[in-house]
Formats: C-alpha cells, structure tokens, sequence
C-alpha cells in the first residue's frame, strides 16, 4: 500500500482547512492509499500557536515516511517546507487536484533548522 501525505494548509480557516483535509484523506483511502494527514491529529495534542516548530518537525518527520506528497490548495509557509523536504529526499510532489508533478521552482529552500531534530 502507497502512503501519501497530504500537504494542506491548517491555520487561518482552521474548521473549514479541517473538514477539507478529512475529506481528502477518506477519498486517498478510498483509492488505495494510505493518507497521511497530520492535520487531522496533531492539534489534538500539539498547540500549533505555542509549539509551531514542534509541529512542523513532526510533519517533517511523516513526509520522509512516505512515498509521495499531494499538495492541495494554495501553498502557506508550512507547505513550502514538507515540499522542500520531499524533494531533498527524493519524494515525488504532485498537484492533489491533477495528480501532475509540481515543478521545482514553486517553493523555496529548506530552512537549515525547521527539520534538524527530525532522524531518518
């Protein structure tokens, strides 16, 4: 079985980005896959307001664990590190919509420590 992470903004619309990213997960499931949606679980025990950093690392840590990342909706600052993390380890990004590869030249370089406590 394929494990896909789902790659999705979280803040600002939090209900609504909530929903949306549950909706997606049941539709990968549905396909075959299994989702990846920390987006889905961590703000049950994570406080993204007072432990973003923590957060992002662990979402770091599960893009490693897949096989590719599917990138939905309009790209946050979150995002743009769980892609240039796929793309350090090889990890193929594509479009959620599409299912088309993304090109390279939408995200920028990995900050040297948003991912220093993640082990591979």
């Amino acid at each position: 079985m394929r494990t896909v992470f789902i790659s999705h903004a979280f803040s600002g619309e939090v209900e609504r980005n909530a929903q949306r990213v549950l909706a997606i997960a049941r539709t990968c499931a549905m396909q075959g896959v299994l989702p990846l949606a920390p987006q889905s679980y961590l703000p049950q025990f994570i406080d993204e307001g007072t432990e973003r950093e923590l957060a992002l690392r662990l979402c770091l840590g599960l893009v490693a664990l897949c096989d590719e990342v599917r990138v939905y909706g309009e790209l946050s600052a979150g995002m743009r590190l769980e892609i240039a993390e796929a793309r350090c380890l090889g990890i193929p990004v594509v479009d959620g919509e599409t299912g088309e590869a993304m090109p390279a030249k939408r995200e920028p370089p990995r900050r040297a420590n948003a991912g220093a406590a993640v082990e591979r």
